[in-house]
């Protein structure tokens, strides 16, 4: 295989050329090219940031909520993924028990007028 480049046909070169613009898209106004406002990351980022800093709250936590907060703090990486782990079984399971008894009272009409 051969890593030479062959030159192009006058062929080649001629239907190339009618492909060519004349036009100078350096010497137009970006304006001129790009009429519509839109929106750049830079506003987005000024705008999240302007909603950030007015969205500040706080929340009063209950005493038991204070104690499980403390004691999450001092679980290992291990205790603490274990702990998640529990929780994401608990979530699963009462899912399915809601499932159950959604479907329970859709079999008893429950919930028809």
């Amino acid at each position: 295989m051969s890593d030479k480049v062959e030159p192009e046909s006058s062929a080649s070169i001629q239907e190339n050329s009618n492909l060519l613009c004349d036009e100078q898209i350096e010497q137009r106004l970006s304006s001129e090219l790009f009429n519509e406002r839109m929106p750049s990351v830079l506003e987005f980022h000024r705008k999240y940031l302007i909603d950030r800093q007015s969205t500040k709250f706080r929340t009063e936590l209950d005493p038991e909520d204070v104690k499980l907060v403390n004691g999450l703090g001092q679980l290992s990486a291990d205790k603490l993924m274990d702990y998640v782990k529990g929780l994401q079984t608990s979530a699963v399971s009462l899912g399915n028990e809601e499932s159950l008894q959604f479907t329970r009272a859709k079999l008893l009409k429950v919930f028809e007028e």
